[in-house]
């Protein structure tokens, strides 16, 4: 039986954000979030669930502290920190006009692991990347040329080059057609399994989270309200709470659970 150490994966403690006057994240403790897993960010807008992947990353103003195996990601500049632990937007910035294998090459260098001249070697781990996701009959298509779903696996094989230990991953899903869903989905499933990733994820599709994510953490009111099992976590106790809808989970002949609605709460 394998046994982990209690400081082991990605633990979130004390942490809070604030915008002006405005408190987001109240004191949040959240984790560990074990390598290997796959965990879901949930909670309706305005939750905090972008505010805190991007604390997370070291990219607002927080108090409160981050560990990773144990050591403290809180003090190291934010290069520093993306090495171990990588958060990526929703999106690749639009005007960007390099190739996928440019960007691939960018995103190494960007790590101060290697010089800033590309080598053979450079490439050819570069290419197996996108041949990793899928994409490597890509590598020589601009960024700015490819659908969103072909640019969402474009900035994973990126993330992937920079060989995190732990990737945050900001509503991956939430400009793609259900093909590329699933193709994310299970490419981030694949991965994080093999790469033994920690891997965070903002989702809005709760049946996604509820049937393809390891661990789910839901938000509610600048807080964690649970965090377990998503069985555990989307019960219709929990979806009253903080989505304000009537709702139950029932399981479908192939096994699949699914949340189905009747309508909103009123006056909650």
């Amino acid at each position: 039986m394998t046994h982990t150490r209690p400081d082991e994966g990605l633990i979130v403690r004390n942490l809070s954000v604030r915008y002006g006057r405005r408190p987001v994240l109240a004191d949040v403790q959240a984790g560990p979030f074990p390598h290997g897993a796959v965990c879901a960010v949930l909670g309706p807008n305005g939750s905090g669930k972008s505010t805190l992947l991007r604390a997370m990353g070291g990219l607002l103003r927080a108090t409160g502290t981050l560990t990773l195996d144990g050591v403290d990601l809180t003090p190291m500049p934010l290069a520093l920190r993306a090495r171990h632990c990588l958060y990526l937007p929703q999106a690749l910035p639009e005007l960007v006009r390099l190739s996928v294998l440019d960007a691939m090459l960018a995103a190494r260098h960007a790590t101060g692991r290697q010089s800033s001249a590309s080598t053979a070697e450079d490439i050819d781990a570069a290419m197996a990347c996108l041949h990793d996701v899928g994409i490597a009959h890509l590598a020589t298509r601009s960024l700015h040329e490819l659908s969103g779903g072909q640019r969402q696996l474009a900035g994973l094989a990126q993330a992937l080059g920079r060989k995190p230990r732990a990737l945050l991953l900001d509503e991956p899903l939430s400009a793609l057609d259900p093909y590329y869903q699933q193709t994310v989905m299970a490419l981030l499933r694949r991965e994080t399994a093999q790469r033994n990733l920690v891997t965070i994820i903002v989702l809005h599709d709760l049946n996604i989270a509820l049937n393809q994510c390891d661990l789910a953490c839901l938000l509610h009111n600048g807080r964690i309200l649970a965090y377990g099992r998503p069985a555990d976590v989307l019960t219709p106790e929990h979806l009253r709470t903080v989505y304000h809808i009537d709702a139950r989970v029932d399981e479908g002949a192939n096994g699949q659970r699914f949340i189905s609605t009747s309508g909103v709460i009123c006056g909650e």
